[in-house]
């Protein structure tokens, strides 16, 4: 990415079920939900595949399972990349719930920081 022209930051939560791409999609889009750049489409020239997305997930565990793919297609334009590293937290529920396919008591949560730019 040449620059920079946004950072949005997100968190995204998996309460049951301990599914780290479930919690990757809701911290991506909490970090663009409540945002507009009408002005990108002027950058690029009206030619959205030149804007530039890069993600960055912070995830407390099963990083071989997350859904690249899945966080991929939460962003309706632009050449997406996906950085995974170690972060984000995982923290106890108190309850474990058969019926939420819960595999133990923990709480995925995972930190997103979504860059826009050309």
């Amino acid at each position: 990415m040449k620059q920079v022209m946004f950072v949005e930051l997100g968190m995204g939560v998996d309460l049951h079920g301990q599914d780290v791409t479930k919690a990757a999609v809701r911290a991506v889009r909490n970090a663009i939900e409540r945002n507009s750049m009408p002005g990108m489409r002027t950058l690029v020239d009206g030619d959205t595949s030149k804007m530039r997305v890069h993600v960055r997930l912070a995830v407390p565990a099963d990083a071989e399972s997350l859904d690249r793919e899945a966080v991929r297609a939460v962003f309706p334009y632009g050449d997406v990349t996906i950085e995974v590293m170690p972060g984000g937290m995982l923290a106890p529920s108190g309850i474990f719930l058969a019926d939420k396919n819960d595999r133990n008591e923990m709480i995925y949560i995972v930190n997103a920081a979504v860059e826009v730019g050309l």
